[in-house]
């Protein structure tokens, strides 16, 4: 559990704003360019973080910033009176669609328009899955690296699959093969995940170990056997690190990325062996890095009195990269600890509140090849260099916060995460707090004030998206640029749609009623599987009811009720099933075609995403009654043995997307599951396997085994085998 209090929380939620202790943003000068609206705003900060002196660093110097706001061409935000997924409508389909559901005001209104940051000019935009440069310098192996890279290997034993050539001799561990990696690595992984500092990485004095985490992560976006070439390495990697000498308890910058990066190869490019490996170690890793200056660390800027070619301006860009590296690890770890904790069920570690630090500087810096370089863009830069985590997250979650300008897309995706984090911490607090919570709807007002934080920053992003595609030349050359930020978008905007969903379901009952044998790591018995059976039926029932009820009224009432949700919604505990239901068709009817091929597709939680989806889709309407208008009793005693469920020409792919459709039309409030959407989820379960078997993890193919299991048996041998990979 981490470590939070209440006096956390209740500045966090405190709505009014109250000033029982406030502290400005320390850095006055770098406040210059964030605007009237977020530079005069105090903070209320908890009493812990007033108490540490570490928190908030001091004051470092910097040079002002440019003040010409006027150059940015900039769009405005959508009116908080129409949909919040207005917006994401456009960027994934060309015809625009009027969105079924009924408009909800969000708790947060939003202010201002959208400024994209330091970004003037389109080559300036940042890309979230590509290095800003076209041709980038990337690190260069050579046979006397690889030797020391053989050592390492050698020394650690692993169980290679049987070969005829000895190690030294093995084609994938070739200078050509293992650069490959290296180049796969920068390219595709730390691309989405940036995570090391690609100016200052020196191949030639990087530590061993270091270096080979790094490209066994390559690895993975290689071919079958590379793949499985590197899981038989990653499997004996760990005491070699903890043999290091240069492991410690408060170990250097290389030693945590080291475990940072085997954790993440275990977890999400692997199997299940290596998956629950790396929980076992996962804690070590979060009590590393808090004995570290990760979570507080604060980069400082170029000095101010000296020329750019003197060596004392190269020895600052430096620090500041080692510092800025610290900061992103800490965030990262953060990121992918709160993924797991939510979209997986399993216990958070980290805490938002730990993270006293600022958010990314801009791809541009980050990716400055030289000191002169980064000298440049930290002077240039519009962005304020010192937007902290934790007031920015506050913004969302507070009217009367402004948010503040000039964010990342990384910036936005971190602050979601944010946002999730705390949602995972309260709803854990209900589950803990022993009957001490009361009231017919436990948990209902944190829910509605999260759920409304999360639209908030649903439609903060989807106008950032549209702002940043808005100023991308339309040409071919720039086309694939706008695909990527638009395949960007929507991989965020799953996580986003699936947070919806989560807090509104539980989906380790779903699973588990779907067919799962096995949950966080325990096989499912059968008091299990009635357990869940019996909460996903009443969470599945539950609209139906309501709906029943609803339509036995006079049409006076009906209006009455529905003008009423508009303004104050209604459930936001378990048994809103519509608003689930209706955030896992959106994703898969908006997100599907974009993701399939993309490299958003290589995003850890966007396979599991659609899974969520898949098997939300599949429980809503498999759990509950069938309801809706000319639902007859006769109706309720149809199965899939009819002989229209017999056809021999059959669409899956088509039944899919009507029903996606469907499901996405129709309001959060309104339920309807006939008999042709019953028979319509064979189709979605029988595509999305097909899409999801694809994916080079082995939790996944798990999930597709599930997928599988839902399919009637008379389409079970029209499936392909999957990947075959045996990790």
């Amino acid at each position: 559990m981490p470590y939070t209090t209440a006096l956390d929380y209740n500045w966090l939620f405190d709505m009014k704003g109250t000033q029982t202790s406030l502290i400005s943003l320390p850095d006055k000068q770098s406040q210059l360019d964030q605007g009237p609206s977020f530079q005069e705003a105090l903070y209320t900060i908890s009493p812990e973080s007033m108490d540490s002196s570490q928190l908030w660093p001091e004051r470092r110097d910097s040079q002002p910033a440019s003040e010409d706001l006027n150059n940015m061409q900039q769009l405005p935000l959508p009116s908080t009176n129409q949909s919040t997924h207005s917006a994401s409508s456009d960027l994934v389909s060309k015809t625009a669609k009027k969105p079924g559901r009924r408009g909800r005001r969000t708790s947060t209104a939003l202010v201002g328009p959208v400024d994209v940051g330091d970004q003037s000019t389109p080559n300036d935009i940042d890309r979230p899955f590509s290095l800003l440069s076209r041709r980038p310098v990337l690190p260069q192996i050579n046979e006397t690296i690889r030797k020391r890279l053989l050592q390492i290997i050698e020394a650690t034993n692993p169980c290679l699959p049987e070969s005829h050539h000895p190690l030294s001799n093995e084609p994938l561990l070739s200078v050509k093969s293992l650069q490959n990696y290296l180049d796969l690595y920068f390219t595709r992984f730390n691309t989405a995940y940036p995570l090391i500092h690609l100016p200052t990485f020196d191949v030639n004095n990087a530590e061993p170990l270091h270096l080979l985490s790094i490209l066994l992560l390559g690895a993975t976006y290689s071919n079958k056997d590379a793949h499985q070439l590197a899981v038989r390495i990653h499997d004996v990697m760990r005491p070699s690190i903890f043999a290091h000498a240069g492991f410690s308890p408060r170990p250097e910058l290389w030693t945590l990325q080291t475990i940072l990066l085997v954790e993440c190869f275990g977890k999400s490019r692997a199997g299940q062996k290596q998956h629950d490996m790396s929980h076992l170690f996962h804690g070590l890793l979060i009590n590393l890095i808090r004995r570290s200056d990760c979570q507080f660390v604060r980069p400082t800027g170029p000095p101010s009195d000296v020329v750019d070619h003197d060596q004392t301006l190269r020895d600052a860009w430096r620090r500041w990269s080692i510092a800025e590296q610290k900061k992103r690890l800490a965030l990262l770890c953060f990121m992918w600890d709160t993924q797991h904790a939510v979209l997986f069920c399993q216990s958070l570690c980290m805490s938002a509140f730990e993270l006293r630090v600022e958010l990314p500087c801009s791809q541009r810096m980050w990716e400055a090849g030289d000191a002169m370089a980064w000298a440049a863009a930290w002077r240039s830069s519009q962005a304020n260099h010192g937007q902290f985590f934790l007031p920015a997250l506050k913004s969302y979650m507070t009217p009367s916060v402004p948010r503040p300008q000039g964010l990342s897309g990384l910036s936005r995706v971190l602050l979601f995460h944010g946002l999730m984090s705390i949602a995972w911490d309260m709803q854990r607090r209900d589950q803990t707090a022993l009957g001490v919570v009361s009231g017919d709807n436990p948990g209902g007002h944190w829910r509605k004030i999260i759920g409304g934080a999360y639209e908030t920053w649903k439609s903060d992003f989807d106008a950032y998206t549209l702002a940043v595609i808005g100023r991308l030349p339309r040409s071919s050359e720039d086309e694939s640029q706008r695909s990527e930020h638009i395949a960007f978008a929507t991989a965020y905007n799953t996580l986003y749609h699936s947070a919806q969903a989560l807090l509104n379901m539980e989906f380790l009952d779903v699973q588990i009623y779907a067919g799962a044998r096995n949950i966080l790591g325990r096989p499912v018995q059968q008091k299990d599987y009635r357990r869940s059976a019996r909460n996903v039926k009443q969470w599945a029932s539950a609209a139906a009811k309501r709906d029943s009820s609803q339509e036995t009224g006079q049409t006076q009432a009906k209006d009455a009720l529905a003008k009423q949700s508009l303004e104050q919604p209604t459930t936001w505990g378990r048994n809103s099933a519509n608003t689930a239901a209706w955030h896992a068709g959106r994703m898969l009817r908006d997100g599907t075609k974009i993701l399939t091929g993309s490299d958003a597709m290589s995003l850890f939680h966007v396979p599991w995403c659609l899974y969520l989806a898949t098997l939300t889709c599949w429980a809503f309407h498999h759990a509950g009654p069938l309801r809706g208008r000319g639902i007859t009793a006769s109706d309720e005693m149809a199965d899939d043995s009819s002989d229209e469920s017999d056809e021999m020409v059959w669409d899956p792919r088509g039944e899919m997307e009507a029903l996606v459709t469907s499901m996405a039309e129709m309001g959060q409030r309104d339920s309807t599951s006939g008999i042709s959407q019953r028979r319509q989820t064979n189709g979605l379960v029988w595509s999305m396997a097909e899409i999801l078997t694809k994916v080079r993890w082995e939790i996944v193919q798990t999930g597709v085994k599930v997928l599988r299991g839902l399919v009637p048996q008379r389409l079970i041998n029209q499936y392909d085998d999957p990947l075959g990979d045996s990790f």
